[in-house]
């Protein structure tokens, strides 16, 4: 008689403690002497279809890597295979169930394609008789949870929060533990197409779990204080840093809660103090996945606001190039747009006001940019950078006004004062100082730097009149 598997799929959870499929496995095979094989299963061909950075896709790798050592430490294989995309994980996995497979443990995922995906794999094991057991850890709250008296989805983020934050105040929060060793065991795998080795572009990152938590632990000792001070100050390191392991899963959105309220204690209550400002943005990341599944028509690329679907944007390619290259003639939109080509990282300060000058500015579909910054970004998040995008362009829920239209030289005169950012990215500006570097235009370019590519005053103005034609009325932009 064969010894039951218990398969745990890994995908967004690279993760060892507060693995609520893994711990659920170990506990199952702790009972019936079974094994624990873990798999994870890389889909390049669909990453690329989601427009997944490369360096995002190293991190993945990397993190699979040092999770195979992480769980042989357990006596848990992860068996790491590369596949093409996702109709390639079927086959893999029908390809393990002569091991004695009894049941497949995973995580959810929100997107349609994904969950596509996980329908088949279900079809096939219910036609094995094999268990499927499915966890949804990517929230905090799952979605669907947080919802209004009469029972709707919020489509606005302050009362969400307000009940968010209540629920965590009777609830709490879980994390699972570590799984205990498991027993030796000899299982002879199948020969299948080994993952491809990471080829270490994202290598300025730690993977190693200990690692990723001890980043995390550290800000909430240390620097969470200050974070409602700090984080909207490029040149500073004021923020956590941790997106790309949240995107990952390389830490749980869980364990930042349950780290910070251990090390904030009452000041995570207390709404404008560092800690709180840091929990709400993790309930931002909470809100915008809520909205992605109660609103599907958001994967598909539609504006939550229809109406807007109705704008017509000039989309001139020469400035969305220019955009990319950080060669606009605003010197934070291009210290900004060079931080993300060079590093796959963004600041959020930066990710608004690049993201409100492309669409209010030049005049660009919010999609346009949308894409380009998931094909960049090291911590690509679908929910997140969709929400963001539609907030800046105000098209979606709870987005900023339409009229409210970020000046991108007052911007950068109030969150790089000193220029520290600026001089990083664009050296050709290191001679600029006070306001010639935030603008310096005022008598001649320097050399080597571009010319402004649009007038900001001239640009709100078109912007009014391309919202005002879908929304049939008009208004007085507000310069923030």
């Amino acid at each position: 008689m064969q010894t039951p598997v218990h398969l745990v799929w890994l995908r967004h959870d690279l993760r060892v403690y507060d693995n609520q499929a893994l711990y659920t496995a170990c506990s199952a095979a702790a009972h019936d002497k079974g094994i624990v094989l873990a798999l994870f299963i890389a889909t390049p061909q669909s990453w690329n279809a989601h427009q997944m950075a490369p360096l995002r896709q190293d991190l993945l790798r990397r993190r699979v890597q040092a999770m195979q050592t992480e769980l042989a430490a357990l006596n848990i294989p992860l068996l790491a295979v590369e596949g093409s995309d996702y109709a390639s994980c079927e086959p893999l996995i029908a390809a393990l169930l002569p091991l004695g497979v009894k049941a497949l443990y995973a995580q959810v995922e929100y997107e349609l394609r994904e969950q596509r995906r996980d329908q088949q794999v279900s079809i096939l094991l219910a036609q094995q008789g094999v268990a499927a057991h499915w966890f949804d850890r990517l929230c905090i709250m799952p979605p669907g949870s947080i919802r209004t008296q009469q029972g709707e989805i919020y489509k606005v983020f302050t009362p969400f929060k307000r009940n968010w934050l209540q629920r965590l105040a009777s609830d709490g929060i879980q994390c699972y533990p570590k799984p205990a060793l498991q027993p030796e065991h000899s299982l002879l795998l199948p020969a299948l197409p080994p993952m491809q080795a990471p080829d270490q572009s994202s290598g300025h990152w730690p993977v190693s779990e200990a690692e990723i938590l001890t980043r995390m632990r550290n800000f909430c000792q240390q620097r969470v204080s200050a974070y409602q001070q700090e984080r909207d100050f490029p040149a500073i390191a004021g923020t956590s840093q941790l997106s790309p392991y949240l995107a990952i899963g390389g830490v749980s959105a869980q364990q930042c809660v349950a780290r910070l309220q251990l090390e904030a204690n009452e000041a995570m209550w207390q709404e404008k103090s560092g800690a709180a400002v840091w929990l709400s943005e993790l309930i931002w990341r909470d809100f915008y996945k809520h909205i992605l599944v109660a609103f599907p028509h958001l994967i598909k690329h539609r504006a939550f606001q229809a109406e807007t679907d109705l704008i017509r944007w000039p989309n001139e390619q020469a400035r969305f190039a220019a955009w990319c290259r950080g060669e606009t003639g605003y010197p934070i939109v291009d210290a900004a747009m060079r931080q993300l080509n060079q590093t796959g990282w963004m600041h959020n300060r930066l990710r608004m006001i690049t993201a409100s000058f492309l669409v209010k500015d030049l005049h660009i579909d919010w999609r346009w940019g949308e894409q380009y910054f998931m094909s960049k970004l090291l911590d690509g998040d679908f929910a997140a950078n969709n929400g963001g995008w539609q907030w800046a362009a105000s098209t979606g829920t709870d987005a900023a006004p339409y009229f409210r239209i970020f000046n991108p030289v007052t911007q950068s005169e109030r969150f790089d004062p000193n220029g520290d950012f600026i001089r990083q990215f664009v050296p050709e500006l290191s001679a600029k100082t006070g306001k010639d570097l935030h603008w310096p235009h005022r008598l001649v370019t320097p050399k080597g730097y571009v010319k402004p590519i649009v007038d900001h005053n001239e640009a709100r103005k078109q912007t009014l009149a391309l919202f005002a034609a879908v929304k049939g009325k008009a208004a007085e932009a507000v310069d923030a």
